[in-house]
């Protein structure tokens, strides 16, 4: 399936043009008395515990969804956030960010089937729950970066809405570098942008490689130990650096690149059909 998706994905992200912290984690000090040993964790240590297992479990399955671009596990990812989300008795940005990360990658597997009228509805569930993150945590860039990725989508749905917008876009898209330029995903998200928006509108692969790149060099420093932040797509980056080269006609750079992306992550079905495209391509010459 992954050779027929790929490049309804790269198409697809093609046309879309291109949480402060709130949520702690409440641990409860062991304490210890004279007579007793240590005491068992709270349940409220506990609760904790499974919070992050089961965060982690539905990051492994929405990333398991965009390697073998598979709706349903797509779905399911969105699901274990969706639950999570209406578990919690205060609400937790992070999740509200999590969700509408889940409702882009489905926005872009359904627009990469032509099926706008669902594309379409998890896009604006998608910005709806980013307007919500935003509104709590305004200094947590990525949730700006990821809607203005959104409004271009919005703008590939309904072209007669470019005029306004494609300006909002750019706005939120500055925005969110104004509040973490040194943010590798808000990075990889301008790059995308770049490489598939013509070069009289302000794109151009000169002006992604120029993003990508800094992207990538801001993932090899990046080390992300609290499981409520967001770490995905360093492999993306790899891949989306070597399309823009492959461009360029630079095959060798591009096929580095691509081996690059698939020791991030041997599972990513993009970087995997890129490779054997570009692969057959060199052979043909």
């Amino acid at each position: 399936m992954v050779r027929r998706t790929g490049k309804k994905y790269q198409i697809a992200l093609g046309l879309a043009q291109s949480m402060i912290f709130i949520f702690w984690l409440a641990f409860t000090l062991i304490s210890y008395s004279r007579a007793q040993g240590p005491e068992e964790n709270s349940p409220q240590t506990e609760q904790s515990s499974k919070f992050i297992q089961a965060l982690e479990e539905a990051k492994s399955k929405l990333q398991a969804g965009l390697n073998a671009w598979n709706v349903e596990l797509l779905k399911e990812g969105r699901d274990l956030f969706l639950n999570l989300f209406m578990r919690q008795k205060a609400e937790n940005v992070y999740l509200h960010y999590y969700i509408a990360l889940a409702d882009y990658r489905l926005t872009t597997f359904y627009f990469s089937s032509n099926n706008k009228q669902e594309a379409e509805q998890y896009n604006l569930e998608a910005q709806k729950y980013l307007e919500k993150a935003m509104e709590k945590d305004p200094a947590f860039g990525e949730s700006f970066a990821l809607y203005s990725f959104l409004l271009g989508y919005e703008i590939a749905l309904h072209p007669e809405r470019a005029m306004s917008l494609g300006p909002k876009s750019f706005e939120y898209s500055a925005k969110a570098f104004e509040k973490d330029p040194d943010n590798p995903r808000i990075n990889l998200m301008q790059g995308i942008s770049l490489l598939y928006t013509p070069e009289a509108y302000g794109g151009g692969t000169d002006k992604a490689i120029e993003f990508l790149e800094k992207s990538i060099r801001l993932f090899e420093k990046e080390n992300i130990k609290d499981s409520l932040k967001p770490s995905w797509g360093k492999e993306e980056a790899y891949t989306f650096l070597a399309r823009a080269y492959a461009q360029k006609k630079e095959y060798e750079k591009a096929l580095e690149l691509l081996k690059k992306a698939l020791e991030v992550n041997p599972e990513f079905g993009m970087a995997k059909e890129t490779l054997r495209s570009l692969e057959k391509e060199k052979k043909e010459k």
